[in-house]
């Protein structure tokens, strides 16, 4: 089992993007179905969004994941594909437990999101 101060920090800094990434997502997100009424099916995918979210900053060893740079993308699925791309470069290791589980939600959350 891993505690939060032994993963890498080049695994660090991308999963601090990777949570960028999905809070900005979650953002975006949230004002579409928030615009769309309080029956928009987008409540559900920001509900997924946002504990993808947790999941990336529950693996990280500080708060400071907003520290970087803001995402240029707007597009709810533009944001969650990068997120998944920056997830291919994070080994599976024992200090990396919950990477798969992550990779594995936000690929599902691309899929949901893709027209």
């Amino acid at each position: 089992m891993r505690t939060k101060d032994t993963i890498d920090r080049d695994s660090g800094e991308t999963l601090g993007a990777v949570a960028r990434l999905l809070h900005h997502a979650a953002i975006r997100a949230w004002a579409q179905a928030d615009a769309q009424g309080p029956r928009s099916p987008l409540h559900l995918m920001v509900l997924g969004i946002h504990i993808a979210f947790c999941q990336a900053v529950a693996m990280l060893p500080s708060d400071d994941y907003l520290d970087g740079q803001p995402p240029v993308q707007d597009d709810i699925v533009q944001l969650l594909t990068s997120a998944e791309k920056l997830t291919r470069s994070i080994p599976v290791s024992d200090q990396t437990a919950g990477i798969s589980a992550l990779v594995v939600a936000i690929c599902d959350l691309v899929r949901e999101a893709t027209p």
